[in-house]
């Protein structure tokens, strides 16, 4: 079964006519995306309007896009989940498109046996958004954070809410609860964890400066189930920093395609094999496996 996997599009209407470019040529059955899809700042740089571009984005481009690449390719179904910067994700499943799969938190077992389990929440970053964010732990460190910060109004939808990031987070548990809720998978080693947060410490989380800002309970997560494959993204310029664009966590493979690096301004994604990825694990930018 071949599958494509990218993350960090943002909004982009270009890279998403790459996505369905790569998905023709490489004859993709199943496209994951790992996050960020939705444009992160309107055209007014005001914060204010964020959500409602985002939901017009979604509804004027994105599920358009979807009905367009599943009935255009061989592309049988389309697994989200959402990144750090799309509080207006829930617009996407609002109009429900045959065939994408919200995958936020949940296990989707494929015909041929094979599982993927999702997880969209980062550590905190430097970023206003909060909606997708949660202490790692309760004694990993934080960057800086800025006052006021944004989610998602309960009561109002469309709208914004400030809130003090050090209260907001403390108030709503960690990535590692998380992890111990997640869906348990038949087998780990016949599963794709999906991720929008790259695991700490490895090729994949690096930041300019030297410092890691990936997830240490993720990182854990996986060192002890040994999934197949973790899919990630977040970090864009990661795999131009470290030169790779996938590490070894044990026997796990794990993939960070990266977005928007100086070296290309083209789509970042990978296109594999599931019953053999190491074999034919390939980036639409850099070479293949570059471990």
């Amino acid at each position: 079964m071949k599958f494509l996997y990218t993350s960090d599009l943002h909004g982009k209407k270009h890279l998403y006519q790459e996505l369905l470019d790569v998905a023709l040529v490489a004859s993709s059955e199943i496209v994951i995306l790992g996050g960020d899809l939705l444009p992160s700042h309107p055209s007014t740089k005001r914060y204010e309007d964020m959500l409602p571009s985002q939901k017009q984005f979604s509804r004027e481009f994105l599920s358009p896009f979807f009905r367009k690449i599943l009935t255009t390719t061989t592309v049988k179904r389309v697994f989200l989940i959402p990144g750090n910067w799309d509080s207006g994700y829930p617009y996407l499943l609002q109009d429900p498109v045959p065939g994408v799969v919200d995958l936020s938190q949940t296990l989707h077992r494929l015909e041929n046996g094979y599982e993927l389990i999702g997880y969209p929440f980062v550590p905190p970053t430097p970023f206003r958004p909060k909606d997708f964010e949660k202490m790692d732990d309760l004694v990993s460190p934080w960057p800086p954070q800025k006052q006021p910060s944004y989610v998602r109004s309960p009561d109002r939808p469309d709208q914004l809410t400030a809130v003090d990031p050090y209260l907001y987070l403390r108030e709503r548990g960690t990535i590692n609860e998380d992890l111990d809720s997640l869906p348990k998978a038949r087998s780990f080693r016949r599963t794709i964890f999906v991720m929008h947060s790259p695991p700490f410490g490895t090729r994949l989380d690096g930041v300019q400066g030297g410092r890691s800002a990936g997830s240490r309970s993720l990182k854990a997560f996986i060192l002890e189930n040994q999934p197949l494959l973790a899919l990630c993204g977040h970090i864009h310029e990661a795999p131009e920093l470290s030169g790779s664009y996938v590490d070894l966590l044990g026997e796990t493979i794990c993939v960070n395609p990266g977005q928007f690096t100086s070296v290309s301004p083209n789509l970042h994604a990978v296109t594999f094999e599931i019953e053999k990825v190491a074999e034919t694990l390939e980036h639409t930018y850099f070479s293949k496996i570059q471990a």
